[in-house]
């Protein structure tokens, strides 16, 4: 869903990009969420284009230290690292990730 709606925006050099981050918090999300359900939103603006994912659980996520020998524990920094903004809601239920969209600015 999300390669067809990167593509009608005329995005595609974006599609890995947004698969990573919605395969990452999405997981995340499932594992440690405490809600009924998982909602994602993608949305852009003439700047930035926004991935949503929110999991009802008023549980603020935190990355976990950062070790070799662990299978899991990644996935925030993995998304940190890909983004240019990351935020989690005041509640706890939503992290908010934005990629800039130089080529908009142009």
């Amino acid at each position: 869903m999300s390669c067809a709606l990167l593509k009608l925006w005329g995005l595609p050099s974006y599609i890995d990009s947004v698969e990573l981050l919605i395969s990452e918090l999405v997981t995340n999300a499932l594992r440690h969420g405490e809600g009924p359900a998982v909602g994602v939103w993608i949305c852009a603006d003439a700047d930035y284009l926004h991935l949503y994912v929110c999991d009802g659980s008023p549980r603020t996520p935190v990355p976990r230290p950062l070790d070799d020998d662990s299978e899991d524990g990644r996935g925030l920094h993995l998304v940190a690292a890909v983004v240019d903004h990351l935020d989690i809601s005041d509640d706890g239920m939503t992290v908010h990730c934005a990629l800039a969209l130089p080529e908009r600015a142009a």
